[in-house]
């Protein structure tokens, strides 16, 4: 309570005065019962040190399978907490398993990964905020392969939100679970923007990754969000040299990489890069610059070399 009080203030600017039963009160953490103030469910899930123990179906199981079915897997994690953390520790999961790469854009290498981060997070808030908590036995589970990540939550879509909508992303906003979302909501633009734009976002976000847009059915009594990944086409994307880079070797293309990533490379950086010789670090670094890649500044022991697109710096 005292971290979410915390974040509350900080996002609407001003302090609230509140005690914590009040905030409770006034979420709808809890309810009267005869001359009593008892816990909900929604403050449970959202404010107890270990919320599972009272609301077992309040769990998330991330698995990562080995190659593209369920046939086995190489890591699975049950977790347990509040359901902000939930969305958290889903994320951390995914982020451990996901492959990393490195994307030249310009002249800098810039880190790459299979799925974009905003598309995954929304998926996972989506499905702790809008399950249908009152399933016993049922968990939202995580799924992920070597092509895809599928997110299945419990309980089909609620009265007033149409399947197809979603599909042509159309904006839709009813509320399953008003306390969760509106938790999530006082926690900032970490867990919600705006309520009834996250699958247009999620769909924007994965086809400015270069992937196709996430996939929304129902399956049985659960929804089920896929979104579909590179595969094995990501390292041979990744891998892909640009045009200045044709006809250099590629530690090279590592020593112009450094150059615009950092500002400027010496003699001694690049050897200790590639591990070179000096005298093969100089005639490289000389090289690139006959190319008009690189400009050599300084003299002496301050000599040291520019991306050609800033010499102007």
């Amino acid at each position: 309570m005292a971290a979410y009080l915390r974040q509350r203030e900080a996002t609407s600017g001003h302090r609230l005065g509140l005690s914590w039963e009040e905030a409770l009160r006034s979420l709808g953490g809890l309810a009267r019962q005869g001359e009593m103030w008892t816990p909900t469910h929604a403050g449970v899930m959202l404010f107890a040190e270990d919320p599972q123990r009272l609301v077992a179906q309040a769990e998330v199981a991330c698995v990562r399978f080995k190659g593209a079915d369920v046939v086995s897997y190489v890591d699975r994690r049950d977790l347990r907490g509040p359901l902000y953390q939930l969305v958290d520790d889903a994320e951390q999961f995914i982020y451990r398993h996901m492959k990393v790469g490195r994307r030249i854009e310009g002249f800098a290498g810039v880190e790459y990964r299979e799925y974009p981060q905003a598309a995954v997070r929304e998926a996972l808030v989506n499905a702790v905020v809008h399950r249908d908590y009152s399933r016993g036995g049922q968990r939202i589970r995580v799924f992920m392969f070597d092509d895809r990540i599928e997110v299945y939550s419990p309980g089909t879509l609620p009265p007033g939100v149409s399947l197809e909508k979603m599909r042509r992303l159309e904006s839709q906003s009813v509320l399953r679970n008003p306390i969760v979302v509106g938790v999530f909501r006082d926690l900032g633009s970490r867990y919600i923007e705006r309520l009834g734009t996250g699958v247009r976002r999620m769909a924007a976000d994965m086809e400015a990754h270069g992937l196709p847009r996430p996939r929304f059915e129902e399956v049985g009594s659960e929804f089920r969000v896929t979104l579909l990944g590179p595969g094995e086409h990501f390292m041979a994307e990744v891998g892909e040299l640009p045009p200045w880079a044709e006809g250099l070797h590629q530690r090279q293309v590592e020593a112009v990489l450094y150059a615009g990533e950092h500002g400027r490379i010496t003699t001694a950086e690049y050897g200790e890069l590639v591990e070179v010789s000096d005298v093969t670090a100089y005639r490289d670094l000389n090289d690139l610059c006959e190319k008009g890649l690189l400009v050599r500044r300084g003299k002496g022991r301050g000599t040291h070399y520019v991306g050609a697109d800033v010499k102007g710096l």
